[in-house]
């Protein structure tokens, strides 16, 4: 039986420098996708990377959550893989210069930075982005359409998203809360609503759906107004979820606790354990 030799010869070279470390991962991502590549990487598209893109940023942003540097490292390398591997999609098929692609970001940035590249002056956040909105409007002539003022919305965006970007939009000329008070009488108002629907004698299902929606959409202008990302804060509270349950489920074993209905309150005393620890 014969020696199986590599399809592609090819040895790792501990770079020093960023531009050399980016060009070898641009290099190997190219390698992956040749004919004599790998072709699980060869069937990969735009789509299927920009969904794995997704994927591996919340990754990152798990390590960053847990403070674990080394994990930090890992996942922020993935995301750049993915990138680079969207990079060369794109270059194979054609579709646009992707050094014109990275140059015409470069020039965005300047553009969009008079405050620092310029004599614009700009002494907040809230000034920067003003300057940053009107730019995008008066000179790259980024409008939404006449007849839809969310046009500029990215459809393909969760609704958790998506709903943060709507408030944004309508923000910005000037259709919003006063102040924080309000927002939270908006959210006590709408999860009545959600129990009055919830509790008709008539209760209609489609209703109740549709309060529901109402109110979620109150708590993301809530976690707008406090400046928080409502899916960054919902991505936090389904790992707190999932580490307590997980503690719970251990206990559980330990003192031979099935997990059902008919244990509810063994479960239920359990958690509150948990939640105590975690203090």
């Amino acid at each position: 039986m014969g020696i199986l030799l590599p399809m592609i010869e090819y040895t790792f070279q501990q770079t020093t420098d960023l531009s050399s470390a980016l060009m070898q991962l641009f290099t190997i991502v190219t390698l992956l996708r040749s004919k004599d590549g790998c072709p699980w990487d060869r069937e990969q598209d735009s789509k299927s990377v920009a969904t794995s893109l997704l994927d591996e940023t919340y990754e990152y942003l798990d390590a960053v959550l847990s403070g674990d540097k080394a994990e930090q490292q890992e996942e922020i390398g993935d995301v750049a893989l993915n990138v680079m591997m969207l990079l060369e999609i794109h270059h194979e098929l054609d579709d646009f210069s992707i050094v014109e692609a990275l140059n015409d970001v470069c020039q965005k940035l300047i553009r969009r930075h008079p405050h620092v590249f310029g004599d614009a002056k700009a002494d907040n956040s809230i000034e920067v982005l003003d300057l940053w909105n009107k730019i995008k409007v008066e000179v790259e002539g980024k409008t939404a359409l006449e007849d839809d003022f969310f046009s500029r919305v990215p459809a393909s965006l969760p609704p958790l998203e998506m709903a943060n970007e709507i408030q944004k939009k309508i923000r910005k000329v000037g259709f919003d809360w006063p102040d924080k008070q309000g927002v939270i009488d908006k959210v006590c108002e709408e999860l009545d609503e959600v129990i009055e629907a919830d509790t008709a004698l008539d209760r209609n299902a489609d209703e109740v759906e549709m309060e529901v929606g109402d109110l979620l959409f109150a708590v993301v202008n809530l976690a707008r107004y406090l400046k928080i990302s409502p899916s960054v804060a919902l991505h936090r509270s389904n790992m707190k979820m999932k580490r307590r349950f997980n503690a719970l489920n251990k206990i559980c074993k330990e003192r031979n606790i099935p997990l059902d209905t008919e244990h509810f309150l063994e479960m239920d005393s359990i958690w509150d354990e948990v939640k105590e620890v975690e203090k």
